[in-house]
């Protein structure tokens, strides 16, 4: 039985809500009070998926003093100062980006909520030999009043086939942490074909990307010639392919999607498809399900969300173990789906039915239409839930 009391809940540039999802799916009783992105894109999917009190655009210009206080405060600060993939230019980025981290600072000094949960790419661990992460655990511990606990997670290692390596870092107000907060242990992955659709063997044995996307048509073109000499048969079995990568970066990894980055929101190539992943598909490699989600942008820019989101099935895994160690859950209360397998195959479930809704008729059209097997495109859902 779910808890009774009811968690509020303040997300700031959490991409497309992933705690929230997992809130949803741990059938807890939450308010959502506020959430902040300063993406108009991503505010309309926040709008059409996720009910919340307020919307900030601007956490920069936010007055903190007068937001709303929570429970649980969760802040996805910009990751690009810090990603092995850009400058590393860290608190000193030129866009001022590495910035962000002080005015999430701000709201935890202002408002104390007892938990807070930040997330931001491994790469943050390693730049400038580990000064940046000391900088950012210096100024939470002198906070004072925080108990702060810090881990790299993957996502692969946590249920679901896909290869996405993220800081977190946990508070937990000292007066309320009981000592029993752990990071969740590694878990069996879960074959990918429970995340894809249904495979077309014409389409294995024959589809490549359009002759537009020349990178991508060469990194295909080279991986699969690789996996033959190698004794694979890649039409057969899953192989994904970091396709738009410059072809001198670019791999593959069977089984296992690469991470899905903002820069690859096209979708990765899968060998035994012959075709980019779907969104439907990448959803659930992010551990989502997508008859639960209206899309309210283009296919571009839902893309794009997919690559700059929390992973759902982590996020959950977190809040299993979080909400008792503050007491705002009783032991034994809450139940790790991923761990019973029960969050498995309830996503398994949703392949072939499609998204809940599109919230513009327009949008439906370019979801789901498909101008060429490697466009990256969604197919047609078989069915939509209304």
């Amino acid at each position: 039985m779910a808890p009774s009391r009811e968690i509020k809940i303040g997300t700031d540039c959490s991409g497309m809500e992933a705690p929230i999802q997992a809130m949803r799916n741990l059938m807890l009783q939450y308010q959502h009070e506020f959430s902040c992105d300063f993406n108009p894109h991503v505010r309309a999917t926040i709008a059409a998926n996720f009910p919340h009190n307020v919307m900030y655009n601007d956490v920069t210009t936010r007055d903190n003093k007068k937001t709303p206080v929570v429970d649980v405060y969760v802040a996805g600060f910009p990751c690009q100062p810090f990603s092995s993939a850009g400058l590393q230019q860290g608190f000193s980025d030129s866009k001022g980006r590495g910035e962000i981290f002080f005015y999430v600072l701000d709201y935890i000094r202002t408002k104390k909520p007892k938990v807070f949960i930040l997330e931001n790419v491994s790469g943050l661990v390693r730049l400038e030999g580990g000064k940046y992460l000391q900088d950012i655990l210096t100024e939470l511990k002198s906070l004072g009043i925080y108990n702060i606990y810090h881990e790299i997670l993957d996502t692969k290692n946590h249920g679901v086939p896909h290869s996405r390596r993220r800081w977190y870092c946990v508070g937990i107000e000292t007066s309320s942490d009981d000592g029993k907060f752990s990071f969740p242990q590694a878990i069996p992955r879960a074959s990918i074909e429970l995340f894809l659709e249904k495979r077309d063997a014409r389409l294995a044995a024959t589809g490549m990307p359009p002759v537009s996307q020349g990178t991508a048509t060469t990194n295909v073109k080279s991986a699969l010639r690789q996996l033959v000499r190698e004794g694979s048969d890649p039409t057969k079995e899953a192989f994904i392919v970091d396709c738009d990568s410059s072809p001198g970066r670019s791999k593959h990894i069977h089984g296992v999607s690469p991470c899905i980055t903002c820069s690859r929101g096209a979708g990765h190539w899968v060998t035994n498809r012959g075709r980019r992943l779907m969104k439907e598909e990448m959803m659930r490699l992010q551990g989502m399900d997508p008859t639960r989600f209206t899309v309210a942008v283009t296919d571009s820019q839902l893309g794009r969300q997919l690559g700059n989101t929390m992973s759902v099935n982590v996020f959950e895994r977190l809040l299993v173990r979080v909400l008792p160690a503050a007491k705002l859950v009783k032991r034994g209360v809450l139940v790790d789906r991923w761990e019973s397998g029960e969050a498995i195959k309830k996503l398994a479930s949703t392949r072939g039915c499609g998204f809940k809704a599109f919230s513009r008729p327009e949008l439906k059209r370019k979801v789901s239409s498909s101008e060429s097997a490697g466009s990256g495109s969604s197919s047609s859902p078989k069915r939509s839930r209304k």
